[in-house]
């Protein structure tokens, strides 16, 4: 398959993780051309393990506190994808957390579900033992053509949603490939920082009211505290919205679709 695949591994002291996880890319049976960690001001191995691996590492500034989650995370993926765009024409970029070990042929059943569909830009598999219905963030392949036609990541909440809302918004598809796995090394959390970050998300890209209202009933009852911890954030004021997309728009055009094809299966 002669495609060139880059990847992103934005790290922060992350050197108990990382070396399983380059270990994983090196290991698959479509290999990337190259592989970028974005170095976010590590105080620890990060960089030195990665170097072993032979990945390029691009080194930033500690700014005292974790990106995850916040308008920064997109500033330190753009770091690796304006790299990428430097250096040579990419087709397809994957962009992996560093704590994620991919299964051998990954890499290889996503970018052939891509290379079969050209208005497919965006896709990711899964974690084993997730259900995944829209991709993940973290082992996410972009049809590098794309980013570049959005501008990359904007700088603001909601990033990696917004590129799928951008996809959908333009036309094009995105998808999970349920046959892609890959394997967490800690357990994915949800702390009151990550559903408040992630309420803040949903308000700058314009989701509708009754969709947020939804997704708070669903994670309250799971946990109150997750649930009034994303709400919080939906409704705090100090979110910049969007000027470029509505996806409240979209998603109630969506509904009134869905909803009309029922009726007209309800008539037959």
């Amino acid at each position: 398959m002669m495609v060139k695949i880059g990847v992103v591994i934005p790290a922060r002291n992350e050197e108990k993780y990382i070396g399983k996880t380059l270990a994983s890319i090196s290991n698959q049976s479509l290999k990337p051309d190259k592989v970028v960690v974005v170095d976010d001001g590590s105080s620890d191995k990060t960089a030195d393990i990665a170097k072993q691996f032979d990945a390029v590492v691009l080194c930033r500034p500690d700014r005292g506190y974790s990106a995850l989650g916040m308008p920064e995370e997109a500033e330190v993926r753009n770091v690796g994808f304006q790299f990428l765009d430097k250096i040579g024409s990419f087709d397809y970029v994957m962009v992996l957390d560093s704590d994620q070990i991919l299964s051998k042929d990954y890499i290889k059943k996503i970018i052939s579900e891509m290379q079969r569909n050209k208005k497919l830009v965006l896709a990711s598999g899964r974690i084993e033992g997730e259900m995944a219905k829209a991709p993940r963030g973290s082992g996410r392949i972009y049809r590098f053509a794309f980013l570049r036609e959005i501008g990359f990541f904007p700088i603001n909440y909601g990033a990696e949603s917004y590129t799928m809302c951008k996809a959908l918004e333009k036309g094009y598809e995105i998808r999970v490939v349920q046959n892609a796995i890959s394997f967490g090394q800690r357990r994915t959390s949800f702390s009151c920082k990550k559903m408040y970050t992630l309420g803040k998300g949903k308000k700058a890209l314009h989701y509708d009211p009754i969709y947020v209202l939804w997704d708070f009933l669903l994670n309250f009852f799971m946990s109150p505290k997750a649930g009034i911890c994303m709400m919080s954030g939906f409704l705090s004021s100090d979110v910049q919205k969007y000027s470029d997309l509505d996806f409240g728009k979209w998603q109630r055009k969506t509904l009134i679709k869905r909803l009309m094809s029922k009726a007209k299966n309800a008539m037959m």
